[in-house]
């Protein structure tokens, strides 16, 4: 035997066979993200895929081309997220700033004000907005009647510009918060000590370490801005204002449907969302980074008057993006019917909503029940592959990595589309299209990478040594999983669980594209009740998930759980 071949068979006796979590993880990942983006991307270019047949590569890509009206509505929808991203960086970070750098009081209420309209779905400032704003709307019933002006202006470009803008600033604000905690206030101190004034400080010095947080961030607002369907789907058409998401979904709901052509549309989305993200990453390569929480940090002392100021900027900010729009909500589910246009009150729309065998009951059902099995699967799936990145190296390790961090750049509609392209073939092998699997498998695909992002933090936090000293004294690898590792991350595993509990209850975008007929969520019985004008039944289902979501928010946040959980 040659020396060539003595090494080559000695290496493949050496080669360490695949670890398990790093399989399972590529399994999980293929079958939720890879196999329908790669289904997504094949269609829209071979529109006969599904025929078995390869004839008219890129004919959906002309007929993109040649659509009248398109480069329009993509000039729109661009224009939207550029313009909400910028007003969010504006606000957010004057917020983040007071909170991190200044002695405003009360920060842990500002706090809770900034994370509602976070956790607050998207469509219900858009649904509450238009209920306002719309002619003979509630804001004359209020005795505030707004102004042709107003209303033409908020049924535009700016109005759209508005809701995206306060459903995505307190996102902006939270991260900007964190990062200026990472961010020691030396150099700021000695310049201030000098006498340079305070807008040159942050120009100079302070917001170009805060720079790879606000890239990061505006990248996040930006995509979620572009592709928001629930803003595109409900406060677009009554703007005159056509957006992307709104003819992908017409492709693909309205008769005929053009499945080559959405897949197409898609495709465009997915590679603007990819294509941010790198030159974000390209750009921000030889910034400088934060370097972590720190222990103690000299705040800005500010004026009585400069007080009640920030006090009054969070409460306007509140007010629009939360009191407001929550208000509208509940009024308008608690309208029984109108006595010559005076609002007579019931809950009457509460207790049809709660009937035993109602639509709105059995809405609120499956999505419970769809939630609670798409939290646990996402944090299953989600720990398996924390557990994987951290633990082993490899190609395949860093090929996993890439596919679970996908959900949180390709935009939901995009996988909802890649959702019916990839489950609605002829070899399809699980018999999950036209059913509540393929929803389930949506909120899997869309939100393990929640789950991983909690997990990944606690595996950081967990040293190696604790399993090796196990390993040593012989104690099998599934007990030391279960009796080390597992109850270390539990807090954060619990905490993941609950966030994708809510983001599964509030979600909008799966709920209406891949539900089957005759069966209904909280999001598409509120978009159904909503396009047949029934405001009352819509708004009291809103009611209900904000309530619940609002519940489980608190369970996050009370302090007992970490005594339950962790011992």
């Amino acid at each position: 035997m040659s020396p060539t071949m003595r090494a080559s068979a000695h290496a493949h006796k050496t080669r360490k066979p695949l670890a398990w979590p790093v399989l399972l993880g590529l399994i999980a990942v293929g079958i939720t993200v890879g196999y329908p983006l790669l289904m997504l991307f094949l269609q829209s270019v071979f529109p006969n895929l599904m025929h078995g047949s390869f004839k008219g590569a890129f004919k959906a890509y002309q007929e993109v081309w040649a659509m009248e009206g398109l480069a329009q509505m993509w000039v729109n929808s661009l224009a939207c997220g550029a313009t909400a991203t910028l007003l969010a960086w504006l606000l957010g970070t004057f917020a983040g700033w007071l909170l991190a750098r200044t002695d405003i009081p009360g920060k842990t209420w500002l706090r809770v004000s900034l994370l509602i309209p976070v956790m607050s779905p998207p469509y219900l400032l858009a649904l509450a907005y238009v209920l306002i704003f719309q002619q003979n709307g509630l804001s004359e019933v209020w005795g505030l009647p707004a102004t042709s002006w107003i209303r033409d202006t908020f049924f535009s470009f700016g109005g759209v510009v508005l809701i995206m803008t306060l459903t995505s600033f307190g996102a902006v604000a939270l991260l900007v918060e964190s990062a200026l905690l990472g961010i020691s206030t030396r150099m700021e101190d000695a310049a201030r000590c000098m006498g340079v004034s305070s807008w040159r400080i942050f120009r100079s010095i302070t917001f170009p370490l805060l720079l790879p947080a606000l890239s990061n961030v505006g990248i996040l607002v930006f995509i979620d801005s572009v592709s928001n369907f629930g803003i595109a789907a409900i406060l677009a058409p009554r703007a005159n204002l056509p957006l992307l998401p709104e003819m992908i979904y017409e492709q693909l709901t309205t008769w005929p449907v053009n499945l080559p052509l959405g897949s197409a549309l898609s495709t465009i989305l997915a590679a603007t969302a990819m294509g941010l993200v790198f030159m974000s990453q390209q750009f921000l390569a030889n910034q400088t980074s934060t370097n972590g929480r720190l222990s103690s940090m000299r705040l800005m002392p500010l004026m009585p008057r400069a007080k009640r100021l920030g006090w009054l900027f969070f409460g306007a900010l509140f007010l629009f993006s939360s009191a407001l729009p929550v208000a509208a909500v509940i009024y308008m589910s608690l309208i029984k019917h109108w006595n010559h246009g005076v609002p007579v009150f019931s809950l009457e729309h509460y207790a049809h909503l709660f009937q035993l065998g109602s639509p709105g009951l059995e809405a609120l059902t499956t999505s419970f029940l769809l939630s609670l099995a798409a939290a646990t699967l996402c944090v299953l799936v989600g720990s398996i592959i924390a557990y994987a990145l951290a633990r082993h190296r490899g190609r395949l390790v860093a090929l996993l990595d890439q596919l679970a961090v996908l959900p949180r750049i390709v935009p939901n509609l995009v996988v909802a589309v890649a959702m019916i392209l990839a489950w609605n073939v002829p070899w399809n092998p699980l018999p999950i299209y036209g059913t509540v699997g393929i929803l389930l498998l949506a909120y899997v695909a869309l939100y393990q990478a929640t789950a991983l992002r909690f997990a990944d933090a606690a595996m950081h936090q967990i040293t190696p040594k604790l399993e090796q000293a196990a390993a040593c004294l012989g104690i099998p690898r599934w007990r030391i999983l279960w009796g080390i590792v597992l109850p270390m991350m539990r807090p954060n595993l619990f905490v993941a669980w609950i966030t994708i509990l809510i983001m599964c209850l509030r979600d909008w975008v799966a709920s209406i594209m891949l539900l089957p007929p005759g069966v209904q969520t909280v999001g598409s019985f509120i978009f159904n009740q909503f396009e047949q004008g029934d405001f009352a039944q819509a708004m009291a289902m809103t009611v209900c998930t904000v309530v619940l979501s609002t519940v489980l928010l608190v369970v996050i946040n009370l302090n007992f759980y970490r005594k339950v959980f962790v011992k």
